[in-house]
């Protein structure tokens, strides 16, 4: 299973490249700017077929792709011919609209997925008002307070020592002020009320007594209709895109990057909070698939897409988002702006984001993220 998900996932990223470079493509040619170039892939090519005035083709690494929009490459020799056509003869609108597409299809495809999960799937919904035992027992296979007290799987805990309660994390704030107490507990089983009194165990997990009553909480869901899932998940992707640029900035943060070092060369153990690669993420799109949560392998797909939405709009160039950002320069300024200028600053972006790519992969390879339990 952990195959599957792997290539589930390297399915979705390389449909998302397509998905991206087809934006960029399908509104310069809405808009008449010439496209001479369509590709999967950078590298070598391995195929290729010429329609009309553009080359579609593959290349040998598929980490991305390229559409090539007559008049945006700065050294590029136009023909006075195809002047009209370029990118820069056209309004700032269109322009604008071009740049936003690839990114916009990273949205909308998270928008899907997670509509789809929310739709089938449903939502977990951790703080109902109800709180309903999954499971009674104990991990070393030695009857459990709640076993001994008669608590059973399906019964309602309205209240624990003596305080009502109504989600699990109230629950556990309980039992944990009481290592070793007997304690009342008031559950509802068949529609009767039940009044249960379990002694329960001391644990000393980080150096500190607590109560442990051995029971685990049945989680509830919600499902929404189509449209209302096709709400939430906006919600969803919106909160995912300011989630993607904290991420990011906090990748360069000093201490980040001093960890990440320190990890590479096997001073520190990885977290799973750490920055990631591809492979990272890949990895526990595999990890999902073999626990048989199919719905947090597509999820996890579909935070990718939102991250690399998010990136690729960051106001840098090469990226779309620096384009933008010249663009609005322009059209604020009045002021035309020689992209041949920015070259300097495109190659110093491109060396930090492929030093920082590196440094990852090989923390990737040789000290990889936990596995997700399965």
């Amino acid at each position: 299973m952990t195959g599957l998900g792997v290539l589930i996932f390297i399915v979705f990223v390389l449909f998302a490249i397509g998905l991206h470079e087809f934006g960029h493509f399908a509104t310069a040619k809405a808009f008449g700017i010439k496209v001479e170039r369509f590709f999967i892939g950078f590298g070598p090519k391995l195929w290729s077929t010429t329609r009309g005035e553009t080359e579609y083709g593959i290349s040998a690494f598929p980490l991305g792709g390229y559409v090539r929009i007559a008049g945006m490459n700065p050294l590029e020799e136009i023909k006075p011919e195809d002047k009209p056509r370029t990118f820069k003869a056209k309004p700032a609108w269109q322009r604008a609209i071009v740049l936003a597409a690839g990114s916009i299809t990273h949205f909308i495809v998270a928008l899907i997925i997670i509509a789809a999960i929310l739709a089938i799937a449903g939502e977990v919904a951790p703080d109902r008002p109800t709180l309903t035992i999954a499971t009674v027992g104990n991990e070393t296979g030695a009857q459990a307070p709640s076993q001994k007290a008669g608590i059973k799987p399906g019964d309602r805990v309205v209240s624990a020592a003596g305080t009502p309660v109504k989600t699990w994390d109230e629950l556990v704030d309980i039992v944990h002020k009481h290592p070793g107490e007997t304690i009342p507990v008031v559950v509802v089983r068949d529609g009767r009320r039940m009044r249960l009194t379990p002694t329960l165990d001391t644990k000393n997990p980080k150096g500190e007594n607590v109560g442990f009553l051995g029971v685990s909480p049945r989680v509830a869901v919600i499902h929404r209709s189509v449209p209302a899932s096709v709400g939430r998940a906006s919600t969803q992707v919106g909160s995912l895109m300011k989630d993607s640029l904290v991420a990011f900035k906090n990748v360069f943060a000093p201490s980040t990057l001093k960890r990440l070092f320190q990890v590479a060369v096997g001073q520190e153990e990885r977290k799973p909070e750490d920055p990631t690669t591809i492979v990272g993420v890949g990895k526990a799109a595999g990890d999902l698939a073999r626990n048989g949560d199919f719905a947090g392998l597509f999820l996890t797909v579909a935070v990718f897409n939102v991250f690399i939405g998010v990136v690729n709009l960051l106001p840098l160039p090469p990226l779309d988002g620096g384009h933008l950002a010249v663009l609005s320069y322009e059209k604020l300024s009045r002021r035309d702006v020689d992209m041949r200028r920015l070259l300097p600053i495109t190659a110093m972006v491109l060396t930090v984001f492929g030093m920082l790519f590196v440094l990852l992969l090989y923390t990737d390879i040789v000290n990889p993220l936990p596995g997700i339990p399965g």
